[in-house]
C-alpha cells in the first residue's frame, strides 16, 4: 500500500480518511495501512489540526475567531499531549515497538471521529435541527469499539489496558474543554 510521508495534501488526507473508514469496516487490516513512523505520526497529528480547523470555520464566522483560537489551542494541547502520555506509558511497559503502531492508527480513527462528528455539527448549525446530533452516537460508539479494538490488537495486552488509554485520552479532552471554556468563556449552545 503506498504511504504518502509527509505529505498533507487534500487527496492525501481524503485516502487516509478512507483507509480508516476501511480499517473501521474491517476491510482492511490495521498494519500496513498507516505510515507508523516519525511523519506519519506528524502527518496525523497535523491532519488532526487541519480537521479541526475546516469543522471550526462555520461556527466561528458567527461566534468570532476566539472559538476558532480556542478550538484550534485546544486540539493542539490536547493530541500533543495524548501522545507524550501514550509515549511515556507504552515506554513504562516496555512497549516501545508497538507505539507507533498503536498511536498512528488511534490518531486517525480519532480524526474520523472528529471530522465526522464535525460536520454533523456544521449541518446543525446550517439547518437549526439539533436532532440531527443524534447522528453522532454511532459514530462515537463504532469509535470508541475500533479504539478499544486497536489498543488490545496492536498493544497485545488485553481489554483493560486499550480501555485504560481510551480512558487517558477521554480525560485529557475532557479536562481541556473544561479549562478553555472557563478561559474563554465560549458559548455552549
Amino acid at each position: 500500500m503506498q504511504h504518502y510521508g509527509f505529505a498533507l495534501a487534500p487527496a492525501v488526507l481524503l485516502t487516509y480518511v478512507k483507509r480508516t473508514f476501511l480499517v473501521m469496516l474491517g476491510r482492511l487490516p490495521v498494519k500496513g495501512t498507516f505510515l507508523v513512523d516519525a511523519a506519519g505520526l506528524w502527518q496525523a497529528i497535523w491532519a488532526s489540526l487541519i480537521f479541526t480547523l475546516l469543522v471550526s470555520l462555520y461556527p466561528g464566522m458567527s461566534h468570532g475567531a476566539g472559538l476558532i483560537f480556542a478550538n484550534m489551542l485546544m486540539q493542539v494541547v490536547a493530541v500533543l499531549l495524548m501522545v507524550v502520555l501514550f509515549f511515556t506509558v507504552l515506554n513504562a511497559m516496555g512497549l516501545q515497538d508497538r507505539a507507533l503502531g498503536y498511536i498512528v492508527p488511534f490518531l486517525w480513527i480519532e480524526n474520523v471521529q472528529h471530522l465526522f462528528a464535525g460536520l454533523v455539527q456544521n449541518i446543525v448549525i446550517v439547518t437549526g435541527k439539533p436532532n440531527l446530533l443524534m447522528l453522532i452516537t454511532p459514530m462515537i460508539i463504532w469509535s470508541v469499539y475500533w479504539l478499544w479494538r486497536l489498543g488490545r490488537e496492536q498493544l497485545q495486552r488485553g481489554g483493560w489496558i486499550s480501555a485504560g488509554f481510551l480512558a487517558l485520552s477521554f480525560g485529557i479532552d475532557l479536562v481541556l474543554f473544561f479549562v478553555v471554556q472557563q478561559r474563554l468563556q465560549l458559548p455552549t449552545g
